[in-house]
């Protein structure tokens, strides 16, 4: 890759041996003040329709500006114009082109590409990891247009390429691979790819994909594909995955995931998925919670949980252990369970626990 500090200090270097001030150089380039300033700390290189002139001004040659490695001489047969050199050298690469992108304007870089082209063999496939180091420079329609030779072998492949494709060509191309076995090779690719599309691919990939996979491409997919999905996953449960796809999936095929699944034991996920499950679902799920020991927990769920539910929730537990926590369950009790609430707290002598819920009593 072309090396541009290595520039940068030969134009410092050359600019102070003749005695000029970056101003004085930027007003003979007819240039601005921070364009010489960002050459001579690296950050950018002239363009190469200006390095010709520099070398002038800076009375240096191109070699000893650019340095004799594979990139500076690419450049150097680029300024003379060359595609071979008088000894028969080959045509300028993909590869060469793509060490100097920086440098060229697109129209030129876009020249150097179609001469690099006319000179592959037919047979020659296009290689696609050197496209994917052009793209940033390229024009989209361009790009576009220069994808179509190259053979997509892995997903992977089009990884790098998908921010600066249009999103008809990648669909095209995703399309085209026949390579999807699983859909893990198209998390990367999923932001810039239609939902048609994506639904399409991944209704072809393997039914038992994991959920880790599945909740990775959720924001993406129609709710449809994505239950279809969850119901023919890996039945390993996931607990985690369940909590990320809780968003993206109907209650229908939530309430379905977790019923079979044994979250009796983790409340802390069930009080996670609330907001998205049906009250019959939750109901179930904390039916046998132990009030003493997951307290915290069901104080959470209140909001969600239907009162019958939380009443036998109450009246089975021992109402002499956290009161202040029952007692801020109030406002989701039953008349009855809270005149066996506050019984249980007169007779404990805490009259505290009963000013803040008197409305609810």
């Amino acid at each position: 890759m072309f090396d541009t500090m290595k520039v940068a200090r030969k134009i410092r270097e050359a600019r102070i041996a003749r005695n000029m001030t970056q101003m004085n150089l930027a007003d003979a380039m007819e240039v601005s003040y921070q364009a010489v300033s960002n050459w001579e700390r690296g950050s950018s290189c002239p363009d190469i329709g200006k390095l010709e002139q520099l070398c002038q001004i800076l009375e240096i040659s191109v070699d000893e500006l650019l340095g004799t490695d594979s990139a500076s001489r690419t450049l150097s047969r680029i300024m003379d114009k060359e595609t071979a050199s008088p000894e028969g050298e080959d045509p300028i690469t993909i590869r060469q082109i793509q060490e100097v992108a920086p440098l060229l304007p697109p129209a030129d870089m876009e020249k150097l590409l179609d001469d690099s082209l006319e000179h592959q063999e037919e047979s020659e496939e296009l290689d696609l990891n050197a496209i994917t180091g052009l793209a940033p420079f390229l024009d989209e329609k361009y790009l576009d247009t220069l994808v179509k030779r190259a053979r997509v072998r892995s997903l992977k492949d089009l990884s790098g390429l998908a921010p600066f494709l249009s999103q008809e060509m990648l669909n095209t191309l995703v399309e085209k691979t026949d390579i999807i076995e699983d859909i893990s090779g198209l998390v990367s690719l999923a932001p810039f790819l239609s939902q048609e599309t994506l639904d399409r691919l991944v209704s072809n990939a393997d039914p038992k994909t994991d959920l880790q996979s599945i909740a990775s491409l959720a924001p993406f997919l129609s709710q449809e594909t994505l239950d279809r999905l969850v119901s023919n996953a890996d039945p390993k449960t996931d607990l985690q995955s369940i909590v990320s796809l809780a968003p993206f999936l109907s209650q229908e095929t939530l309430d379905r995931l977790v019923s079979n699944a044994d979250l009796k034991s983790d409340l802390h996920y069930i009080v996670s998925l609330a907001p998205f499950l049906s009250q019959e679902t939750l109901n179930r799920l904390v039916s046998n919670a132990d009030l003493k020991s997951d307290l915290h927990y069901i104080v959470s769920l209140a909001p969600f949980l239907g009162r019958e539910t939380l009443d036998k929730l109450v009246r089975n537990a021992d109402l002499k252990g956290d009161l202040h926590s029952i007692v801020s369950l109030a406002p989701f009790l039953g008349r009855e369970t809270l005149q066996t609430v506050t019984e249980t707290i007169v007779h404990s002598g805490n009259l505290n626990h009963l000013k803040s819920r008197a409305p609810f009593l």
